[in-house]
């Protein structure tokens, strides 16, 4: 058996007598101000008591969903008022505690007078301020505190910002801000795959390759067309909602494609084999992207397409150069490989700065023996041959002190367009750099996965172009902030010099290195690098719990937590009716229910080159998930189901589950779980496939808002 199955473990629990500063605990509703507590199964220590953590989460009221870090604005679609309002609740197993609450903002007009166009009202209907009433844990009926952000619009454009900080007594996250920013937002294009490569397509036979386009900024992304003419019209051609169109021209879309922030619109690149010859070329989409300055005009993206050859293909390591702290009147160098990584020599005939200006960087040509140490032309390029590379030396002299802005330096920014031959045509390098008073170490992060990947990329995260102004750095310590559930580790430490980690949920994951030279100085600033975890299947399922009876959630063994199962199940599946709905249960089917014992079931067409079969990609067996399932190409018509086992507590007492899934990248549905307990089974949710549509499970019986069979009788497997 894949399982060990261990006696069950009993635990003496004692109670938790914190309490706010008024002697009690809210665990009422709305306000979250009602009676006290008298305990929440854990201790300040001692004994076998298990120690008081609170675990604060921030959720928009209407949707459920996680609140986001920042909100855009857009005056334009307000007509008078918009309003915000949010839950605190309390999944922890100790009481939650303010130790101060406060809300940023400041009237940018003497018309707001006692309007202000920001306005926040807390627990109860009072202002944002001081501190809040605390909130026992949800399992001792902690239910949720309210609040609110109000925006009155005025018709001056002016921009405007408001922040509110909470800070608590949460040891994971003890401070949570929500931004809101009247500036409309910017979309940003993201294409996945960077690269259409058809690799070898025999003579005769046709082969298509998916794309997605992302909107990973905070705007609505407008795609007005699509630039097809660098591709043969004869062998290739590219599929949208449907429609196919020939290749050899620019396509518009009427309408254009409009897609939401963290939203994707699929396309399909059909390519004919009429010959073993090498072909490429490039789709380019126009878009509305503010940062598409450089690829053929504004807001033009790119994405070379290549078949049966790879052609020139240039690599930039790193594509972003931070320069970190560097001394007023210093002048700080770095150096870019620029790598040929096809099958034909790379000619870069321009290296120029954007339209945004060099500001204080700059090219130190001497370097550049390539050129005789002159900058290259279109008669003179840099060629870079097959397997060979060149290194470009660039600089950062800065002449004064950068402004603050939320406690860190607004960094120097810059970017560094090289035309190529590629099929791409350009390649960008962005520079970032600080300006400081005097010599620090400065930590640079680089990471060789880049700042986009999928769920389950283990990411290289490296250190050692650190710093020092004298004597090397001695000492490195990371740091992350990850989306919440995840609970990924820097291996083998997160002190040294190289670590791997390894993004399990989906979201936003935040880097941070500190370093220390030989005397003992740490850096002025930490490095900082955000990787962006996005999921790129048509279904992506997440599942995560919280085991308060557990004290150590992050440990690793047999029996070391609690074990909870996602189950995904096909229509076709069929099993005895022990939920007492009137059909038949699709859990635990030998071909048709995807979980622990069935992760690549074969559904759908047989033909392997149809990726319509369902994926556990990753299995948790001791505690807090996550586990993650992935889906390509639904099948139309059909209806998936989405379950939780608790197959064994080992000991440690009930969980409650938490269940996220993703269509197309998406976040389409989030729900947490009441308290289960072993044998329990959760049938969360039904997706219907081409609509996409997710729908929560909602038992026969009604009263309930989850459909949970106790004591479900699983097989022994």
């Amino acid at each position: 058996m894949r399982r060990l199955l261990v006696a069950m473990i009993s635990l003496a629990l004692a109670a938790c007598g914190t309490t706010d500063n008024s002697g009690t605990i809210g665990t009422g509703g709305t306000g979250g101000t009602g009676g006290g507590v008298t305990g929440s199964g854990c201790s300040e220590g001692g004994g076998f008591g298990l120690e008081c953590n609170a675990r604060i989460g921030v959720f928009e009221k209407d949707s459920g969903l996680a609140a986001n870090d920042t909100y855009a604005v857009d005056p334009a679609t307000i007509t008078d008022q918009k309003s915000w309002t949010f839950a605190i609740r309390n999944s922890g197993n100790g009481n939650l505690l303010y130790d101060g609450v406060e809300f940023l903002y400041s009237a940018k007009s003497p018309d707001e007078g006692a309007k202000p166009a920001f306005v926040c009202e807390g627990p109860g209907g009072v202002a944002c301020g001081g501190k809040w009433p605390g909130l026992a844990p949800a399992e001792k009926g902690g239910g949720e505190q309210t609040f609110t952000i109000r925006f009155n619009k005025y018709a001056d454009g002016i921009d405007r910002t408001a922040l509110l900080r909470l800070r608590t007594n949460d040891k994971q996250t003890p401070t949570v801000s929500v931004k809101f920013s009247t500036a409309s937002g910017a979309p940003r294009v993201l294409v996945t795959p960077e690269i259409i490569d058809f690799g070898y397509v025999e003579i005769g036979a046709q082969k298509i390759v998916e794309a997605k386009i992302f909107n990973t900024g905070s705007g609505e992304l407008v795609v007005n067309a699509m630039d097809l003419s660098s591709l043969d019209a004869e062998r290739f051609a590219v599929i949208v909602d449907g429609k196919e169109y020939a290749a050899g021209a620019s396509v518009p879309f009427e309408p254009a494609l409009r897609i939401a922030k963290n939203d994707s619109v699929g396309f399909k690149t059909l390519y004919t084999g009429k010959d073993d010859l090498p072909h490429s070329g490039a789709v380019v989409l126009q878009t509305n992207d503010p940062t598409l300055t450089n690829e053929g005009g504004p807001g033009f993206k790119a994405v070379p397409v290549k078949a049966n050859s790879t052609g020139p293909c240039l690599l930039v390591k790193p594509s972003t150069v931070v320069f970190g702290a560097t001394g007023i009147g210093t002048k700080g160098t770095r150096t870019v490989a620029l790598e040929s990584c096809g099958d034909e020599a790379v000619e870069i005939s321009k290296v120029a700065f954007s339209a945004a200006g060099p500001g204080e960087f700059g090219v130190d040509w001497s370097k550049l023996s390539e050129t005789g140490g002159v900058e290259p032309t279109a008669t003179a390029p840099i060629t870079i041959p097959k397997n060979g590379s060149v290194m470009l030396t660039v600089t950062y002299e800065p002449e004064g002190a950068n402004p603050v802005q939320d406690g860190l330096p607004v960094p120097d920014l810059a970017e560094l367009e090289l035309t190529t031959n590629t099929p791409a045509k350009s390649a960008l390098i962005k520079l970032e750099g600080v300006a400081a008073s005097s010599d620090c170490p400065t930590a640079i992060i680089t990471i060789q996965e880049g700042d986009t990947v999928v769920p389950q990329t283990v990411l290289h995260i490296d250190g050692l172009q650190s710093i020092a102004p004298a004597g090397g750095i001695s000492k490195y310590q990371w740091e992350v902030t990850q989306p919440a559930g995840s609970v990924g580790l820097f291996l083998p430490v997160d002190s040294a010099p190289q670590v791997t980690f390894e993004p399990n949920v989906a979201g936003d994951y935040i880097f941070r290195l500190r370093v220390w030279d030989q005397g003992g100085k740490e850096s002025c600033f930490p490095g900082v690098r955000t990787v962006k975890v996005l999921p790129d299947q048509a279904i992506h399922v997440e599942l995560l719990w919280n085991t308060p009876g557990d004290p150590n959630q992050s440990d690793s063994g047999p029996a070391a937590g609690a074990d909870l199962d996602l189950h995904f199940a096909h229509p076709y599946g069929s099993v005895l009716d022990f939920d007492n709905d009137g059909k038949a249960d699709p859990w635990f089917d030998a071909k048709y229910d995807c979980f622990w014992f069935n992760k690549n079931p074969e559904w759908g067409s047989y033909d392997p080159n149809v990726d319509d079969n369902p994926s556990l990609d990753r299995d948790d067996t001791d505690g807090a998930g996550p586990e993650n399932l992935n889906l390509t190409l639904p099948e139309d018509g059909m209806e998936y189901a989405v379950g939780v086992h608790y197959y064994d507590d080992h000991g440690w007492g009930p969980s409650t589950a938490e269940v996220r899934i993703y269509i197309f990248g998406q976040l389409a549905y989030q729900v947490t779980s009441q308290n289960i307990s072993k044998g329990d089974m959760w049938y969360v949710a039904d997706i219907a496939w081409p609509s996409a549509n997710v729908a929560g499970k909602l038992p026969p019986s009604g009263g309930s808002n989850y459909f949970v069979t106790s004591k479900y009788p699983a097989p022994e497997l």
